[in-house]
């Protein structure tokens, strides 16, 4: 994710592709070395908006399938339920409904 203008970055054999995020849903990563990693939860977030709400490549239901390889136990989920909230809307909703 970046508040700037989307792109890909090559660095050896690992490939990151950036999307753009609204500066006040910038928050949620960690410095790795020289890049910023999200938290787990922060990541899920940015997972459903950017595919499902922002460019619709992703079905609800494909987002479930993906969850099933996950441990959703291992998510904080007052920070879900927190960091949902500043997105509000549809990333609002759908992290309800997966985390009830």
């Amino acid at each position: 994710m970046t508040t700037q203008k989307p792109y890909i970055y090559q660095k050896g054999e690992m490939i990151y592709e950036y999307h753009q995020l609204n500066r006040s849903l910038f928050w949620g990563y960690k410095q790795d070395g020289d890049i910023l990693v999200a938290e787990v939860e922060k990541a899920l977030m940015d997972l459903i908006y950017i595919r499902i709400v922002h460019s619709k490549q992703l079905s609800i239901e494909q987002l479930s399938s993906l969850l099933d390889d996950m441990y959703k136990e291992d998510f904080d989920r007052n920070r879900l339920k927190k960091g949902a909230k500043q997105f509000g809307g549809m990333t609002q909703e759908i992290v309800s409904r997966i985390f009830k």
